[in-house]
């Protein structure tokens, strides 16, 4: 009816797909490593960065993003709650994501004052494993 109306079907027809990119992250030394990565790759980048981050702490970030496992640390908890609230806690901060659809393999160790988490982070464009 209206001519402009043709010209928006076409404009939203040609919108590319979204396809994740980002800066590398090496796990071991949480440093950058200067290259770009894409795709599930980069959506772990995305997730590494997102548990490292205390959700409702920083004013930057919306209170969907980041993470509450620092909450864990200091506390007499058992080795079965640990589990289970880190498996809670990184579920609930991750697939904010929409690209993201949950976590396998989860193995946890603790030390005095750290846990050390690794996974397998399940995306649409595959699998990636994470280490925190």
């Amino acid at each position: 009816m209206f001519p402009f109306e043709e010209e928006l079907e076409d404009e939203l027809q040609e919108e590319e797909e979204y396809y994740p990119r980002e800066y590398e992250i090496d796990f071991k030394t949480g440093k950058l490593t200067g290259r770009i990565v894409e795709g599930a790759k980069a959506l772990a980048m995305w997730a590494f960065l997102a548990l490292q981050v205390d959700r409702y702490t920083f004013y930057t970030y919306s209170w969907d993003y980041g993470s509450e496992l620092k909450e864990l640390i200091g506390h007499p908890f058992s080795d079965e709650y640990i589990k289970s609230e880190v498996t809670r806690m990184i579920t609930e901060c991750l697939t904010v994501n929409p690209y993201i659809s949950g976590i396998e393999n989860l193995e946890i160790s603790k030390g005095d004052d750290l846990l050390h988490i690794n996974f397998v982070l399940l995306t649409d464009y595959g699998e990636e494993e994470v280490n925190v």
